[in-house]
């Protein structure tokens, strides 16, 4: 039988992650076991485990130590994992300068994570910050090595740097100049990996033709997902794509409840769209809007804390 790398065995643990002081299931068993033979993925799992709580107690201070050992083995996101705890200041003092370093040891190893915060953390970075743990200087070296490691994270498929590299070319941030075409292929990747944010931009895009030709059922459906994700502006252009005045009740009720549900939690435009087309509705229909407001806000994916 062919056995899973403690990457796939944290991944289902993460699906199925039991409560603190219930037995260890099956998959930590495994991820313990690799680590306990001096494999460094299998440390640096565990590190991820113990850090979040997956299945076993949260402990920084443990989670530190793992990831440490295999960093010391140069396992590239653990030394990029070791910068997050400066970075954060997790059991130890924060640091920015430390932070970097670590970063950038996982950087040049080839860790996409490590390249995205260390681009992260350049881009934000004043001309007289980090003196020890950059080359660069003014705040234009600083800017074009960020945007270095940012592409080089986003063209390994990293969904969040995909999402932030994406969002840089589409607002033309940092010195970039817009570009919806190149925009468009990043956001792809992160709205296809699950980012409600990049979903909606990217349902946006489809909608108005920007960087590609208009395509409104595209458009309808990635708002519909990040809309289901609980995303609201996405909640919000779903409403009002579908138009709360369609000639088709079935649409004209769902846009309706949309809205409702987007103005609810305070977005101004779907406010502003149902004092609008409020004199024009039907009688009744108000009411039936709310009701499938309820129905719909059922089946909305609830959004993990910091998702």
């Amino acid at each position: 039988m062919k056995t899973q790398s403690p990457v796939v065995l944290l991944m289902l643990l993460v699906a199925t992650s039991a409560w603190a002081g219930e037995p260890q299931p099956p998959v930590l068993t495994g991820i313990q076991a690799a680590a306990e033979r001096g494999e460094a993925d299998g440390r640096f799992q565990l590190a991820r485990a113990y850090l979040h709580g997956y299945g076993v107690p949260k402990n920084p201070a443990k989670s530190l130590e793992l990831m440490r050992a295999a960093a010391e083995q140069g396992h590239a996101d653990a030394l990029g994992g070791v910068g997050y705890f400066y970075s954060n200041g997790i059991t130890v003092e924060k640091s920015e300068k430390e932070a970097a370093s670590w970063f950038r040891k996982g950087a040049e190893n080839g860790s996409a994570k490590a390249q995205l915060n260390l681009a992260k953390l350049l881009l934000a970075a004043k001309a007289s910050g980090l003196p020890d743990a950059v080359p660069a200087r003014t705040p234009e070296e600083l800017r074009a090595e960020g945007l270095q490691w940012l592409t080089k994270s986003a063209d390994q498929g990293l969904a969040d740097a995909a999402l932030v590299y994406g969002s840089v070319l589409y607002f033309g941030e940092h010195g970039v100049s817009q570009d919806y075409g190149k925009a468009a292929h990043y956001l792809k990747i992160a709205a296809a990996s699950g980012s409600a944010e990049a979903r909606n931009t990217f349902g946006l895009m489809n909608q108005l033709g920007l960087g590609m030709e208009k395509d409104a059922t595209a458009a309808e459906s990635w708002f519909r997902k990040a809309a289901l994700d609980g995303h609201l502006k996405a909640q919000s252009n779903l409403g009002r794509l579908l138009d709360p005045l369609a000639n088709d009740k079935a649409t004209r009720i769902e846009a309706l409840g949309w809205l409702v549900i987007a103005a609810a939690r305070g977005e101004v435009t779907a406010a502003k769209s149902l004092e609008d087309v409020v004199p024009g509705l039907r009688e009744g229909e108000l009411d039936e809007a709310k009701q499938k407001a309820v129905e719909l806000g059922k089946l909305v994916r609830k959004r993990r804390p910091g998702a």
